[in-house]
């Protein structure tokens, strides 16, 4: 049985979330500060891997393969493998066995992952720290290198974000996601993060973008669980 649970791990600016996940549904959940530091970072990993055989892994910044190249919001990230960092840690105190199977994907993608349900083409965002772009399309999450790295106007997301003028915000994103919605011919948004939350903020974000957004149906655990989808 604990062979098949999968952990997923979702790294965020903020807070990273752990579950696990026996390939139908979330067996248990944990959370912490992200922190300030690497060597904090890696405490914590430990402390929420708790000694599984698979591990899929979310990150808000550049990825190379199972490297966690940097990310905007965690500057003492620089090409952290996470294939190395885990391959010494014992399956097994019995057996002795090493290894562990890790995956590594964007967060949004992961959050694209875990709550497609069409074929149709759709826009995924992730409103939190910084903000997420993924795209399905037929049923599957296209690869876009460049939404690895944030977007130019993410300080000004991130500012009007804090003054909490949710009128203003779905405005600002309308006007700044209209090259992606046209160049995709995105036909629905569907939105995650603290930000989606938010009372009426997606029912404001449809109106200026004039298409149907609809928030998050996993909520919190949705780019944890896309994460341990990456092993399906």
């Amino acid at each position: 049985m604990r062979k098949k649970i999968i952990v997923g791990l979702d790294i965020g600016g903020s807070k990273i979330r752990a579950v696990l996940w026996d390939g139908k549904k979330v067996l248990a959940a944990r959370e912490a500060k992200t922190p300030k530091n690497l060597g904090g970072f890696k405490k914590i990993l430990r402390k929420l891997f708790g000694g599984h055989s698979k591990i899929g892994i979310a990150v808000p910044g550049r990825i190379k393969g199972a490297v966690f190249v940097s990310a905007t919001n965690m500057p003492y990230i620089r090409n952290f493998n996470f294939a190395e960092f885990f391959g010494g840690a014992k399956v097994n105190p019995h057996t002795k066995k090493f290894g562990v199977g890790v995956k590594v994907d964007h967060d949004a993608r992961c959050f694209a992952r875990a709550e497609h349900r069409d074929k149709r083409t759709t826009l995924f965002l992730t409103l939190g720290t910084g903000i997420g772009r993924a795209i399905s399309k037929d049923g599957k999450i296209l690869k876009i290198k460049s939404f690895e790295y944030p977007a130019r106007w993410e300080k000004k997301y991130k500012e009007i974000r804090d003054s909490r003028n949710d009128d203003e915000l779905a405005i600002f994103l309308a006007k700044k996601l209209k090259g992606i919605i046209e160049t995709y011919k995105t036909e629905k948004v569907i939105i995650g993060g603290g930000v989606a939350a938010r009372e009426n903020f997606s029912d404001k974000l449809q109106k200026t973008l004039g298409l149907p957004v609809k928030k998050s149906k996993l909520g919190k655990n949705s780019v944890a669980i896309g994460a341990a989808m990456l092993f399906r």
